[in-house]
C-alpha cells in the first residue's frame, strides 16, 4: 500500500465525531482532494452511544392534517377542532406553505392559529440503530477477524446531499465493543455461531418526504456519495423505501444487517441480507 493510500484511508476515519450523545461531520479533504459533497460517519465512532428511550404510545395520538381537514369538512364548530389540537397536539407539516393549502382547503384561521401553536417540531434527526451480526463456519472454529469485501455502507439522501454511514469490517471484527455478544445457535447438523454487534446514534436527517435508503459492501473507504458507488456494488445493493414525515412523535431507524462466513474462504463474508425500517407514530 503506498504512503498516498494509507494517508486518504486515516484522514476518511477521522472525519466523523460524536459530541455530546449527537453525530457530527464536517466535510473532509483527503490526499486526492475534497469530499464533492455529503457528510460521512464512521459507525465505529458510536460505540457505546445511548438514544432517548422509546416513545410510549398514549391512548390518543396527535392529530394529523387530514385529520384536521376531515373534522373541517364534518362541520365540526372551529372552537372545537382548535381545543382539540390545543389537547392532542398535530404531527403535521406547520410551514407557511401547508398552512396556505389548508386555508385553500377550508380550514379557519382559528384552527391554523392552533396548529401553528401546538404542531410538534419538525423532525430534523434520526435515532439510527444499527445491529451487524457475523454468522461463523461453526463448531470449535473461530470467527475470522478479516473480510476481504472490507466496508459496509448505508447511504440515506437528505435534499441535496448524501448521508453516507460506513463501517470498517476488520475494525468491527477485530474490536471489542460496548453492546457485543456471542450467540451459539448450535443445531446437530449445522452449529453456528453469531457474534452480533450494535451501534447507535442520534444523526441529521432535514429533507422531508419520500427517500430510498442505499445498503451495501465495497473493497472502497472513498465513497462519499451515492454517484460513487461502483458498478459492480451497485448490483449486489439492497434498497429500502420509506416516508420521512414534517414531525411525529418517535424518529427511530433500525438497520440489521447479516453476513455470513464463507465456507471455503474464512477471510471472506457474504452479505447473505439487511433490514431497513422507521417507526416515527
Amino acid at each position: 500500500m503506498t504512503q498516498r493510500r494509507r494517508t486518504g484511508i486515516l484522514k476518511l476515519a477521522a472525519v466523523a465525531l460524536l459530541v455530546g450523545g449527537s453525530a457530527w461531520a464536517q466535510r473532509a479533504t483527503t490526499s486526492v482532494g475534497t469530499i464533492p459533497s455529503g457528510y460521512v460517519f464512521n459507525i465505529v465512532d458510536w460505540d457505546g452511544g445511548q438514544l432517548p428511550p422509546l416513545y410510549e404510545r398514549s391512548q390518543q395520538l396527535p392529530m394529523s392534517l387530514d385529520d384536521i381537514i376531515e373534522l373541517t369538512e364534518a362541520g365540526f364548530a372551529d372552537s372545537m377542532v382548535a381545543k382539540m389540537v390545543q389537547e392532542r397536539q398535530c404531527a403535521c407539516d406547520a410551514s407557511v406553505s401547508s398552512l396556505v393549502a389548508l386555508k385553500d382547503a377550508g380550514v379557519p384561521q382559528q384552527v391554523l392559529q392552533a396548529i401553528s401553536l401546538h404542531a410538534l417540531p419538525p423532525n430534523r434527526h434520526v435515532n439510527l440503530h444499527i445491529q451487524f451480526d457475523f454468522e461463523g463456519l461453526g463448531g470449535q472454529q473461530q470467527i475470522s477477524t478479516q473480510a476481504r469485501q472490507g466496508y459496509l455502507y448505508l447511504i440515506l439522501p437528505d435534499g441535496d446531499r448524501d448521508r453516507v454511514f460506513f463501517g470498517n469490517l476488520r475494525s468491527l471484527l477485530g474490536g471489542r465493543w460496548a453492546r457485543d455478544t456471542m450467540t451459539d445457535n448450535t443445531d446437530l447438523l449445522l452449529p453456528k455461531k453469531v457474534r452480533r454487534l450494535s451501534f447507535a446514534a442520534r444523526v441529521p436527517l432535514k429533507t422531508h418526504g419520500p427517500k430510498r435508503a442505499m445498503v451495501f459492501t465495497s473493497t472502497r473507504p472513498d465513497i462519499y456519495t451515492i454517484s460513487d458507488i461502483p458498478q459492480a456494488d451497485r448490483q449486489g445493493a439492497m434498497e429500502f423505501v420509506f416516508d420521512y414525515p414534517a414531525s411525529s412523535l418517535r424518529q427511530d431507524c433500525f438497520l440489521q444487517v447479516l453476513h455470513r462466513q464463507d465456507a471455503m474462504l474464512a477471510d471472506k463474508w457474504h452479505l447473505e441480507r439487511s433490514h431497513f425500517e422507521c417507526e416515527w407514530d
